[in-house]
């Protein structure tokens, strides 16, 4: 005889322990560092989406949910780079790798640092005809308020301490860099 499975409510978020949440992330960042490390150097396009795939998985077993923001006008389709503003570590390079189109220059750069590990902050390039310029903020599900300075956790550990972090990307609209 077996024992009754718990019931969970449909859209209710099931409770993890802490050890068993630590795991998850572990097997997440080592699933994504070997996806990466196999993809050919020139396969372009799987090598963004392993990278997506990999960035999405690392934020869900490490609980965090992300929420885009669209642009009030559209992106153009080439020759922008991207500009982070509000950047404070590897939860928020990650949220970006899966809110950015993957043809804004700069992504593939911050795909290659976030998942490797690595922070450096993404600047754009001088020779940019059109900055894209990407905003993110914090807080947490069950907060009525926007998270700054030292209640944003640094890193995926400190958001594994208190799940449900909710990070805001917001497209903000291109700007044309001035002379």
């Amino acid at each position: 005889m077996t024992a009754p499975r718990p019931t969970v409510r449909p859209g209710a978020r099931r409770q993890v322990s802490a050890p068993h949440r630590r795991l998850r992330l572990a097997g997440a960042v080592a699933s994504a560092g070997l996806r990466t490390a196999l993809v050919p150097k020139d396969a372009h396009r799987r090598r963004g989406r392993v990278s997506v795939c990999g960035a999405a998985r690392i934020l869900t077993a490490a609980g965090v949910l992300v929420r885009v923001v669209p642009p009030s006008t559209p992106w153009p389709r080439s020759g922008g780079a991207l500009v982070v503003s509000g950047s404070v570590g590897r939860i928020d390079e990650l949220a970006v790798l899966t809110a950015v189109p993957r043809h804004v220059r700069g992504w593939a750069e911050l795909a290659e640092r976030a998942l490797a590990g690595r922070g450096a902050p993404v600047t754009p390039t001088a020779e940019a005809d059109v900055l894209l310029p990407v905003a993110v903020r914090y807080r947490y599900e069950d907060a009525d308020c926007w998270l700054s300075g030292h209640a944003v956790p640094r890193d995926l550990g400190a958001a594994l301490d208190r799940p449900g972090l909710v990070v805001e990307v917001t497209l903000l609209p291109a700007l044309r860099p001035t002379g």
